[in-house]
């Protein structure tokens, strides 16, 4: 029987990207595909494109967030009952080709969650230097300061998988709605999930600019005050 892969696509007026990511996801003759694109109360016509483009789109009555976005298409993808879920941005900055190389640990059972890492090769990265070294400081805390890893991860990172088990334990962990990266990679860590990562490119947004850091201190407190509060609550209550 084929696995059924959903890929979450959370989008926030990208009408300009949308088309374009939607056409590079690859088919996979082994696997049954599906595609949720989570509009996360566009102004534009982010919805429509991505309906043309074969997705399945499921709209939220306003701009409710990134991690609420993710947790929407998180409920969607284990209703359908996915064995694999794969998270994919919508603005371009990572490319779809990489799904292959993302889910093929998951396929064999190598790993529970899967993150591709920006930083395992500097020269597939076109981050800028600023950004580039804000992942990195935010990536090193997290991962050698707070949580004693040998490996540092890539914790920033949104473009990663993970197998139906770890999705069904985030559905019931994940309370941010801000964002779910740092909480999701913590909960994967203290709870002993197993982690690998890849080597992926990041591009440039094409068009626009970033949804989420609309101002580079208040993103910083915000991920800061998500970290310590995954970390304290699970390492003190759990």
């Amino acid at each position: 029987m084929k696995k059924v892969v959903s890929i979450i696509i959370p989008a926030f007026n990208e009408a300009k990207s949308i088309k374009s990511v939607l056409q590079k996801i690859p088919q996979f003759s082994q696997l049954i595909l599906k595609v949720f694109v989570i509009d996360d109360g566009s102004t534009d016509n982010t919805s429509e494109l991505a309906s043309k483009s074969g997705a399945i789109v499921i709209s939220n009555p306003k701009n409710l967030g990134l991690g609420i976005s993710f947790k929407v298409g998180l409920y969607h993808a284990l209703e359908q009952g996915s064995e694999i879920i794969v998270i994919l941005d919508g603005d371009g900055q990572y490319n779809p080709h990489n799904i292959g190389d993302l889910i093929n640990p998951l396929l064999n059972n190598e790993s529970d969650l899967v993150i591709g890492n920006r930083f395992l090769n500097k020269s597939i990265s076109e981050m800028s230097i600023i950004k580039d070294t804000a992942n990195r400081i935010i990536s090193i805390f997290i991962s050698k300061i707070l949580l004693l890893l040998n490996e540092n991860y890539d914790v920033q990172s949104s473009f990663r998988a993970f197998n139906k088990n770890f999705g069904k334990f985030l559905y019931q962990k994940l309370e941010g709605k801000y964002n779910y990266a740092q909480e999701m990679f913590i909960i994967a860590i203290l709870f002993r999930y197993k982690i690998k990562q890849i080597p992926v490119k990041c591009y440039k947004r094409t068009y626009g600019k970033s949804k989420l850091i609309k101002s580079p201190l208040l993103h910083l407190f915000k991920i800061l005050y998500i970290t310590f509060k995954t970390y304290f609550k699970i390492t003190i209550f759990h």
